[in-house]
């Protein structure tokens, strides 16, 4: 009789534990230098935790602010485990053999989608253009630790290197010409620069996609957020959320990508698994996935 009651005592306890408990989900955010874009990814991650409730209960958001830290640095901090539970970036070969990945493209492959920031003096040189194949002469700027930087190189460009939030000065100093930025990326930019404007008729388009990231020793998070957002895409709500929330929406509204002409580059920092994903219609916008698509 005593050791029923203890059993049943035994099960209340962890079934009241389990209610009560929540998963801590620290992501990093920018304080000081404040970017809009990243409220896109943080409304995708707590829709994720939100549909993946009913199978993984109650979670805590907790931000930490790592502002002079480079993309590389945050993804170490990732890596050690220790400050870092989840962060948003674009996907390369190292980066998903040192993390774990969640494998649903964030941005739906839009991250592949390029437009370019160029000095105003370049505009008219680059309207008497007429191929997309024509811009191979002209320099990119790029950041030292993107993933962006060597397919720009391995497809024969030169490539121009710094720290990500110098680059928009260098390219109104003119230490390079095109400063290739993903759809959503551009507009806000160009709010604090004075000579810079997007250029109007071109761009670049390569398999890419942004992925959360965790630390390899937290399964349970990963298959949370997997669970989770591909939920959200079967029931319609990640859609809904990309084409109405305002950083998505008006990014393709002023790009008008499907009116340019593009130069298709090759990914070498692509894994199979990742290609394979953005091959598949229910991952991509449209767009993008007519550009990439090997048919």
């Amino acid at each position: 009789m005593i050791a029923s009651i203890k059993l049943v005592l035994t099960f209340i306890l962890l079934t009241s534990y389990s209610i009560c408990a929540s998963d801590l989900v620290r992501y990093n955010i920018s304080k000081e230098f404040a970017d809009p874009k990243q409220d896109y990814y943080i409304a995708l991650l707590r829709l994720a935790l939100n549909k993946s409730r009913d199978k993984y209960g109650a979670y805590q958001l907790s931000e930490n602010s790592f502002d002079h830290t480079p993309q590389g640095r945050t993804l170490e901090i990732l890596e050690q485990g220790k400050l870092l539970d989840v962060h948003w970036s674009m996907t390369s070969i190292q980066r998903e053999k040192s993390l774990a990945t969640v494998y649903v493209p964030l941005l739906k492959g839009m991250m592949g989608a390029r437009l370019f920031l160029i000095h105003k003096d370049s505009e008219e040189r680059l309207s008497l253009l007429n191929s997309p194949a024509q811009l191979m002469s002209f320099t990119l700027g790029s950041g030292i630790d993107w993933p962006d930087t060597s397919i720009y190189e391995k497809n024969g460009f030169v490539v121009v290197t710094s720290m990500a939030a110098l680059l928009p000065k260098m390219l109104e100093e003119k230490r390079f010409e095109l400063f290739p930025r993903a759809l959503h990326e551009p507009w806000t930019e160009l709010q604090s620069m004075n000579s810079a404007v997007v250029e109007s008729k071109f761009a670049f388009c390569y398999p890419a996609a942004m992925y959360f990231f965790v630390n390899k020793n937290n399964r349970r998070l990963k298959e949370r957020l997997t669970y989770g957002l591909n939920k959200a895409i079967e029931d319609g709500s990640f859609d809904k959320l990309f084409f109405n929330h305002p950083i998505t929406r008006e990014a393709i509204a002023k790009a008008k990508f499907e009116e340019r002409k593009a130069l298709k580059l090759q990914n070498p920092n692509l894994s199979g698994h990742t290609r394979d994903i953005l091959f598949n219609p229910k991952y991509t916008w449209q767009p993008i996935h007519q550009c990439i698509s090997p048919n």
